[in-house]
C-alpha cells in the first residue's frame, strides 16, 4: 500500500509508531483534512510546511535530490507531454503518481504499489464519473480555484454537485484561503485534502491554515443519528409486538 493511501484512509485519526522491543512509542494526530502543495523543483518543498508534495515530472536527477529523503509522501504529475519509461519513473522514488490529463499513457495505471490520483474536469457525464469512480485511483483533484470563499449555500451545493458520484478521496486545488467555517464545511462535504501551488502558499498565511485544520474535529456520521430516530411505521411494529409478548404471558 502507498503512503498516501494510508494516510487518507486514517484522517482525523490517531496513530501509533514505534512498535517493538526498545522503541519508543510515538503519537501522531492525522489531520481531518491534508495540506498538499505542487512544487516545480525538490528544493521548493523547503519553502513550505505540507502533508502532501507533488511536482511535474521531470529528469530523474530530481527524485534523488536530498530534499526528497526528508518528505515524507511526494509524487509526480504526469501527462501525454512527458515522455517517460514506467518502469524508471516508478523506479525514481515516488509515493504516488497524479494523471493530469486523460491522454496520458495508460502504463501509469500499472503499479499496484504506487498511489494513483486523476485531475477532474468539472460536469463530467454520469457514464465517465462512474466509469473512474471504478478505475484505480486513491484520490481525484478537482479544480477549485473558481470558488469563491466565504462558501454561499448555492457555492456549497455546487462543490456537492461536482462530487456526488465519487467514492474516492477529494483534492481540491485552490488559489485563496477558506476561513474556519468554510474549513468546515469542506469536512462535512467530504473534501479530503487542499491543495496549493507552492507560489500561491508562499503568499498566503498557509501556515495559519495547517493550524486551523488541526483544530478541526473529524466529521460527524449523520447517518447514524438518523438510525436512533423511529419511523413511525417501525414504532407500531414495535408496540403491535409488545401486545403480542403481553398476550403470550396471560
Amino acid at each position: 500500500m502507498s503512503k498516501i493511501s494510508d494516510r487518507l484512509a486514517k484522517l482525523g485519526q490517531t496513530e501509533t509508531t514505534g512498535f517493538g522491543f526498545g522503541a519508543r512509542a510515538l503519537t501522531r494526530k492525522i489531520p481531518v483534512i491534508l495540506t498538499a502543495v505542487t512544487v516545480h523543483k525538490p528544493q521548493d518543498m523547503q519553502d513550505v510546511d505540507a502533508d502532501v508534495f507533488m511536482m511535474p515530472y521531470g529528469s530523474i536527477d530530481d527524485s534523488k535530490s536530498k530534499t526528497l529523503e526528508e518528505v515524507d509522501i511526494w509524487g509526480f504529475s504526469v501527462s501525454d507531454k512527458h515522455e517517460f519509461n514506467i518502469e524508471a519513473l516508478i523506479g525514481s522514488g515516488p509515493d504516488f503518481l497524479v494523471i493530469e490529463t486523460e491522454a496520458t499513457p495508460g502504463s501509469v495505471l500499472c503499479g499496484a504499489d504506487t498511489g494513483k490520483g486523476l485531475v477532474l474536469d468539472w460536469n463530467l457525464s454520469e457514464n465517465r464519473a462512474k466509469a473512474i469512480d471504478n478505475g484505480p485511483f486513491d484520490f481525484l483533484i478537482l479544480d477549485g480555484s473558481s470558488i469563491m470563499f466565504p462558501f454561499s449555500v448555492g457555492g456549497v451545493l455546487e462543490l456537492h454537485e461536482q462530487i456526488t458520484h465519487y467514492s474516492r478521496h477529494i483534492f481540491l486545488r485552490l488559489t485563496q484561503l477558506p476561513g474556519d467555517s468554510d474549513l468546515e464545511l469542506l469536512r462535512d462535504i467530504g473534501i479530503s485534502a487542499l491543495l496549493y501551488d507552492v507560489s500561491d502558499a508562499k503568499a498566503t498565511e498557509f501556515a495559519k491554515l495547517r493550524d486551523s485544520i488541526s483544530r478541526l474535529d473529524p466529521r460527524k456520521d449523520k447517518r447514524s443519528a438518523a438510525a436512533v430516530l423511529p419511523t413511525g411505521e417501525a414504532s407500531l411494529g414495535e408496540a403491535d409486538a409488545t401486545e403480542h409478548e403481553e398476550d403470550d404471558w396471560d
